[in-house]
């Protein structure tokens, strides 16, 4: 599912008649970085308890990582922004299930069309899309002498709508602040992006950001008490890093 949404994206915002007139786009690819803390509960089947995973956990069971922005910006106002992220944590992670211990994949995938404007020496994009989610979990669970695996996940989709804002400080310097909401459209229950920070535009065509962001999501799937039972209601956040190339 993530691919076959990446894939639909990338085929509408670059066919090849954008292509052909990309001397009226501007693109930004920006690889970041993400040192997150992941709160709340979920419950997979009957067992279930509070999330706990702070950036000691992930750096000490990191197995694997993707995060990456790609951004197109017409000279209509008319654009549109892809990203993706991605972290794998080993079987030594702490567990989102109480005590015991898990194999844990979470996967988000964005897609957004977006228009831009102008309004009081500040610059607005208005954006709406969706939001992709896939969660997997693969828990061992140790109860005295007796031993037990659980493997539950559940992938979604969520329309997503929201505002970035943003003003100049100073030539090289940019203040962002960018918030969205979402779900309730056969996915989550309800989904939320809040973060804010800056942007230094140390050279030409090349910028190093720093921001907070925070990504909350209530998913449920499935009927409360029985195996099939899946629930996911966190909240993600952390600093995020990253630099910015434009061509």
């Amino acid at each position: 599912m993530p691919r076959t949404v990446m894939a639909l994206a990338i085929s509408v915002f670059l066919s090849p008649e954008t292509l052909a007139a990309q001397d009226n786009w501007d693109f930004v690819f920006a690889p970041y970085v993400l040192a997150p803390t992941i709160s709340g509960s979920t419950t997979l089947g009957r067992v279930g308890g509070d999330v706990s995973i702070d950036p000691g956990d992930i750096r000490d069971n990191f197995e694997a990582g993707a995060m990456l922005r790609f951004e197109g910006q017409h000279e209509s106002g008319y654009g549109f922004a892809l990203d993706y992220s991605y972290m794998h944590l080993g079987d030594g992670a702490s567990s989102p299930i109480g005590d015991v211990r898990a194999d844990y994949r979470q996967s988000i995938i964005e897609a957004v069309a977006t228009y831009r404007f102008e309004a009081n020496e500040s610059l607005i994009d208005a954006y709406a899309g969706i939001r992709h989610w896939d969660i997997d979990a693969e828990v061992n669970i140790r109860t005295g002498p007796a031993t037990g695996q659980i493997n539950r996940g559940a992938n979604w989709t969520d329309p997503i709508i929201g505002m970035r804002w943003q003003r100049r400080l100073s030539p090289k310097w940019r203040v962002l602040m960018q918030g969205d909401v979402g779900g309730g459209g056969g996915g989550s229950d309800f989904t939320w992006n809040a973060m804010g920070g800056l942007a230094y535009d140390r050279w030409e065509n090349t910028s190093v950001f720093m921001m907070y962001r925070a990504l909350g999501v209530d998913y449920e799937e499935g009927t409360r008490g029985t195996s099939s039972f899946f629930e996911y209601d966190t909240v993600t956040q952390g600093l995020l890093a990253g630099v910015g190339f434009r061509f």
